[in-house]
């Protein structure tokens, strides 16, 4: 049984916005990435392992918004 039309405009206005917001979530963390890089160049060597430990924080974070990207794409495309 499928959607009326606007109940169906509407879970695709919700999905696209969803994807906007991954997307600069995505861009956000990307800018953070490359300004702790920027400021671990001028960090004493003692402090380096926190920014280390941030850095690994971005990255699990990029990659936890990269699978949950992949699983609403799949998703998407198996309801269409």
């Amino acid at each position: 049984m499928s959607q009326p039309p606007a109940a169906a405009a509407d879970v695709e206005a919700s999905a696209a916005k969803d994807r906007h917001t991954l997307s600069e979530t995505a861009c956000d963390l990307i800018v953070i990435e490359h300004r702790l890089r920027d400021v671990r160049r001028w960090t004493p060597e003692t402090a380096r392992a926190h920014l280390d430990a941030a850095l690994s924080s971005v990255a699990t974070a990029l990659d936890a918004l990269h699978a949950e990207h992949t699983h609403r794409t799949t998703t998407e495309q198996e309801q269409s």
